[in-house]
């Protein structure tokens, strides 16, 4: 058996298809890319969401090809849910990790979970990750996050996602050698090496046609990556006071910025500024160096 470890944006659900899909061994399943370039046209064979989804998984005796487990779960770390698997003697079966090797690729990360996920979810898929946080600092009267101001949850994300996200940077310090850890950023920007890497991994022989088909899939994503390139334009001119103009981006993207900004000692006059700036020269006008 085959287990896909990663964190929801990670392309997943790629990677059990094209495992599926383009090997000799394993069971093909019908599948296509969908218009937002993800490949949730299918249902993954054993998508572990709660430690209770695993140990059903386990004890029913159910056969399948491939599991892919998210991590974290609400309730649990990577290591404790691998502590979960370890129960089952999933010793000899074959795993993967997919991670993010540094901040970038997180946010990168975040931009494909906002476009693919929280576009059917909702922000839930930020949000609930961010609950523990004091949200009252912003008005005390709040009990939840959707009560924020765009410009107060915009913020709220930015003061707190690097801490959120280090998890999927440092999940490779879980696992031992029998897995095979595989950066979000080179299945992404090298498509065709890093899936031949994880087929050799699997002991699987590919069929013809999946390059191909990951050209199309990269292609496809194409416009997250636009958006991903375009956040340290944005930054660079505006501390410069350079001329750039740009669509208005989503408030993930915003808050990525805002963060950015803060990281070369700059903060934005924020206090209500649910409209989110798209000219480099305005935008300018709002920052203010802080150190």
């Amino acid at each position: 058996m085959i287990h896909v470890f990663f964190v929801p944006g990670m392309f997943g659900s790629t990677i059990e298809y094209i495992l599926r899909s383009y090997s000799n061994e394993l069971t093909p399943v019908d599948g296509k890319i969908l218009a937002d370039g993800s490949m949730h046209s299918f249902s993954k064979s054993a998508h572990f969401r709660e430690t209770e989804h695993i140990d059903n998984f386990f004890k029913s005796n159910r056969v399948v090809e491939v599991t892919t487990p998210i991590y974290p779960f609400k309730q649990q770390h990577l290591f404790e849910i691998l502590q979960s698997f370890n129960k089952y003697n999933i010793t000899n079966d074959t795993c993967v990790l997919i991670y993010a090797g540094d901040i970038a690729g997180a946010e990168l990360n975040m931009l494909f979970r906002y476009y693919k996920i929280s576009k059917v979810m909702g922000l839930d898929i930020f949000c609930q990750g961010l609950d523990e946080h004091n949200i009252t600092a912003w008005n005390s009267s709040y009990t939840h996050w959707s009560q924020m101001h765009t410009w107060q949850l915009r913020e709220w994300i930015s003061l707190f996602y690097v801490a959120w996200v280090q998890e999927w940077i440092t999940s490779t310090g879980h696992v031992d050698n029998k897995f095979l850890t595989v950066k979000n950023t080179d299945f992404l920007f090298d498509a065709v090496v890093t899936s031949n890497k994880i087929f050799d991994h699997c002991r699987l022989t590919q069929k013809s046609g999946l390059d191909d088909f990951l050209l199309a899939w990269q292609e496809a994503q194409q416009y997250i990556v636009d958006e991903f390139m375009l956040l340290d334009r944005i930054v660079e001119c505006s501390i410069a006071n350079q001329p750039l103009a740009w669509q208005p981006i989503n408030i993930i993207a915003e808050a990525i910025v805002q963060q950015r900004l803060r990281a070369k000692g700059y903060e934005i006059q924020c206090n209500g500024l649910d409209i989110f700036p798209t000219d480099a020269i305005m935008f300018n006008t709002l920052l203010e160096k802080v150190n």
